[in-house]
């Protein structure tokens, strides 16, 4: 029986970890108040994620430094009954960016930052703890590029991108007691192999991909950028436990003076304790950016951006423990990210921005999970830039999310594998992303 149990509650546990678009795209201040709008043209050290072949336009050696502070949450229900809000609170996403300017019309860069990531934490005896409790996702990029400048008004690059990730899932599986009926009809609540377990998936692993961009200036004022980043395959490797108690039936019978032969059943509750090795196969998609950058005037600037992600590339996690597989087909769908956004002088050394971003989620309906709730994301971003000296610039943002709203069906399995289907909906999800970025050029 033992085997049995961890086998089911170690599948459902891996079958939750990625079910959902997990995208990370605050890279700067700047660019999230701009809606990401910034491929064709940005002139600092954060180029070195927006778009690296920006950085064989600089003359000087530029560092810039930030973060960003995402708080999502939503109302749910299951079952058409309200639970507690899903509210993980706030998490922090830092970036580390700088640029040397070389010989030969070259330029290197280093990118520290975050692409991918999610966070979900629920009430611990919510009506779907058995699919996720809590679950955590981090994830870092270490990113070195070397851009070249062709000619004045077309660069390329190349670079490696150092993928980390660590993954934790934390959730409850159980089964209820059964209801049985005897010849008479008279039903009797019976515990039947029912379990308290409490299961926590950790690992981590790092893997290698590579980017490639370049930048056009057919205008003097027009920019148009082009990057695209390779998939990275993961092998995540760490430990599961599951621990609890799990209660049994001992039968038999009994001779009773009276009434004869009585059969009897008595519980029996035993401690449960499981701790083994496990991994997962995960590929994090490759994707495709577009943008373009208008000065319209010397005071005033437009941008576009469109992100095409392969994320049918993530149709299925394979998941191992010893003497033990399990595939979990997604069959996610590609997507497309469309981001707008403009930018004002104020001042010589204040400026304003606003941007719009729709994001598209690429979970459907059939294989979706309670650890980061689906639907279509609107963005609304907004953010200042002060030029506190000459070399020193402040960007503060703002950016609140407006998820749709989202129903969908959530299978859970008992100790026998039988499934029971769950109607769970998402509604009210919000984000709010409060970020700065510091840079300089020496």
């Amino acid at each position: 029986m033992k085997k049995q149990i961890f086998a089911v509650a170690a599948s459902f546990s891996i079958a939750c970890a990625y079910g959902a678009g997990f995208g990370i795209y605050e890279a700067s201040a700047r660019g999230n108040a701009m809606g990401g709008a910034v491929v064709g043209d940005v002139s600092d050290a954060t180029a070195n994620y927006h778009n690296p072949a920006n950085l064989a336009f600089s003359t000087n050696i530029m560092v810039a430094t930030g973060i960003s502070m995402i708080n999502p949450y939503c109302d749910v229900e299951v079952d058409h009954v309200s639970q507690d809000r899903m509210n993980p609170g706030w998490f922090a996403v830092p970036t580390f960016y700088a640029s040397v300017p070389l010989p030969f019309d070259l330029a290197f860069g280093w990118g520290n930052y975050t692409e991918y990531g999610l966070g979900t934490h629920y009430n611990g005896d919510w009506a779907l703890s058995s699919d996720t409790q809590k679950t955590t996702m981090r994830q870092v990029t270490l990113n070195p590029n070397l851009a070249w400048k062709v000619t004045d008004w077309w660069s390329v690059s190349a670079g490696l991108r150092g993928s980390w990730i660590q993954f934790t899932n934390h959730k409850h599986p159980y089964s209820h007691s059964n209801l049985e009926v005897d010849a008479n009809g008279m039903g009797t609540l019976t515990a039947v192999d029912p379990y308290n377990l409490h299961s926590k998936l950790k690992g981590d692993d790092w893997g290698l991909g590579w980017n490639a961009a370049t930048t056009f200036k057919p205008h003097k004022d027009v920019s148009i950028g082009i990057v695209y980043r390779s998939k990275i395959k993961h092998k995540i490797k760490g430990d599961f436990d599951l621990t609890g108690d799990v209660t049994g039936t001992a039968s038999g019978v009994i001779n009773h003076p009276i009434a004869g032969a009585m059969p009897y059943a008595i519980p029996v509750s035993q401690s449960f304790n499981a701790h083994l090795p496990a991994s997962a196969h995960l590929t994090l998609p490759e994707s495709l950016a577009v943008g373009v950058n208008w000065d319209v005037t010397p005071r005033y600037r437009v941008g576009t951006s469109v992100t095409y992600t392969r994320w049918s590339s993530v149709d299925v996690i394979k998941f191992n423990i010893p003497g033990y597989g399990y595939k979990l087909p997604l069959n996610w769908h590609d997507t497309v990210r469309v981001g707008v956004g403009m930018e004002y002088d104020f001042l010589s050394w204040l400026s304003g921005r606003i941007g719009y971003t729709y994001d598209q989620d690429p979970s459907r309906k059939s294989n979706s999970t309670t650890m980061l709730p689906a639907g279509d994301r609107h963005i609304i971003g907004t953010g200042l830039g002060f030029k506190l000296t000459e070399n020193l610039r402040l960007d503060l943002g703002y950016s609140f999310i407006r998820m749709n709203n989202q129903h969908y069906w959530i299978g859970t399995v008992d100790r026998q594998g039988d499934e029971t289907r769950h109607y769970f909906s998402c509604r009210n999800g919000y984000s709010h992303i409060v970020s700065a970025t510091v840079s300089y050029s020496f």
